[in-house]
């Protein structure tokens, strides 16, 4: 970029659309913050910071404290430090917190009840990898590479041909293998330098986001997927990959979806779609309107189901060429999702033809979703009792063949729509023994 002193500050974008804040918002907090502070906003714009996130500024003094502030972050964190200011930060507020990380990952009684691998975790989905790597090098279980040049197109591999199991192979095997290949993954990114680094970050966040989708959809462990979702994020910010970032904060919108919190999931929708202006491409921004349609119908909030269904309908116009990993989502399964948001609104029989539409076109690669679309065909057609219990038996023999988390409880959701009729007693009856014969499956 002509004009560029400085190289792009990656920390300080990330950090901003992680939050879903726009030039023009960040902007606004900073002057608040002056504000507060009795200082002047002069000559601060949006486009002020543009520059610094792409190095054509490095920002002021007067601006870096404020930075902090409003991201509640520290200097170093947000890439606001020169490489002079980086080496002569005190050494010894440096080993004080080394020495606290260090023992949380070696005391046998560390007053939270966690094990070394948890914290592990923990530390890497807070991005503060590069703070334990020197921790990493003196535990003699750590994994090592030895000084050996990492192959991320080998890594990839693995990722690629574990994702095409995940339409056909058992879950909680997949699950299992999928999150010892994101461990190997971070245990490698350890010791990858240069592009090998970029490259194996990308694999690996490709590798925790499929862990983390197994987790929730198909096994029903949302704090688990947190925890792997976190992973993918720092990972998406390690290899400048945008469209991936979008993806991870779309999948874990899902999570306070579900779990009631509309205002926590939209943050995240909304985190996402900043990253889509990044040269993303529109089938992902798509997708994201999809799930943000979801978050919305899931609220009640009707009108702006629908209205990100037209978006996401959109953005399909130019037939998108997608990203490789991106296989959960094509223009056939947006009918699945406006038939939801077509559900929320009461309007069941605009449901009905686009759950219709979705069932018909549902790809073979897509067999775990046919038990959601089914249950909400259950719903869509509730006024004729024995249609919407074909539809929910229907629903649980896919469960039988092509077990799904999510399909058993979108299952649950509509059961209510049988009311006490004997169709409905023999639902709870079958219900019941695929969830005992769920529950004796060694691993489950």
């Amino acid at each position: 970029m002509a004009g560029r002193r400085y190289s792009p500050n990656r920390q300080l974008a990330w950090e901003r659309l992680q939050r879903g804040w726009s030039y023009e918002e960040t902007t606004e907090r900073i002057r608040t913050e002056m504000s507060r502070a009795g200082e002047t906003d002069t000559g601060l714009n949006a486009n002020t910071v543009r520059r610094w996130e792409t190095g054509e500024r490095w920002p002021d003094p007067r601006y870096r404290k404020h930075l902090v502030a409003i991201f509640g972050k520290p200097a170093s964190d947000l890439g606001l430090l020169t490489p002079d200011e980086l080496a002569v930060r005190p050494a010894a507020e440096t080993l004080h917190e080394l020495r606290r990380l260090w023992d949380m990952l070696t005391r046998d009684d560390n007053g939270n009840g966690w094990d070394r691998a948890s914290v592990l975790r923990a530390l890497v989905g807070a991005s503060m990898l590069p703070l334990v790597a020197p921790l990493l090098s003196l535990d003699p279980h750590a994994a090592h590479a030895g000084g050996k040049t990492v192959d991320p197109d080998s890594y990839r591999q693995i990722v690629h041909c574990q994702r095409e199991l995940y339409w056909t192979s058992p879950a909680r095997p997949l699950y299992e293998a999928a999150y010892a290949h994101t461990q190997l993954g971070i245990g490698l990114l350890r010791a990858a330098t240069g592009t090998d680094r970029t490259g194996l970050a990308g694999a690996l966040a490709e590798s925790a986001l499929l862990t983390a989708r197994l987790a929730f959809f198909d096994l029903s462990q949302p704090a688990v997927a947190e925890r792997c979702y976190d992973v993918a994020l720092a990972a998406t910010r390690e290899a400048g990959d945008h469209a991936l970032a979008a993806a991870v904060l779309g999948h874990m919108a899902f999570i306070p979806a579900f779990g009631h919190d509309p205002a926590k999931a939209r943050t995240l929708t909304n985190a996402a779609l900043q990253h889509t202006w990044h040269g993303v491409s529109p089938l992902v921004r798509s997708w994201l309107h999809c799930v943000a349609s979801e978050v919305e119908g899931r609220a009640g909030a009707a009108a702006a189901s629908r209205h990100h269904i037209d978006l996401a309908a959109k953005a399909l116009d130019g037939s998108p060429v997608p990203p490789e990993w991106l296989d959960f989502y094509d223009n056939t399964r947006l009918h699945s999702f406006a038939g939801y948001a077509a559900l929320a609104d009461g309007d069941h029989g605009e449901a009905a033809t686009q759950l219709d539409q979705a069932l018909a076109a549902l790809p073979g690669a897509g067999a775990k979703q046919r038990s959601v679309v089914l249950a909400d065909l259950a719903n869509a057609y509730g006024d004729d009792g024995d249609r919407a219990a074909d539809y929910l038996n229907q629903a649980i023999d896919a469960l039988h063949t092509d077990w799904y988390g999510t399909g058993l409880d979108r299952v649950r959701a509509v059961r209510n729509v049988l009311g006490d009729s004997r169709n409905g007693a023999r639902l709870d009856e079958r219900v019941a023994a695929l969830t005992t014969s769920r529950a004796a499956l060694p691993g489950s």
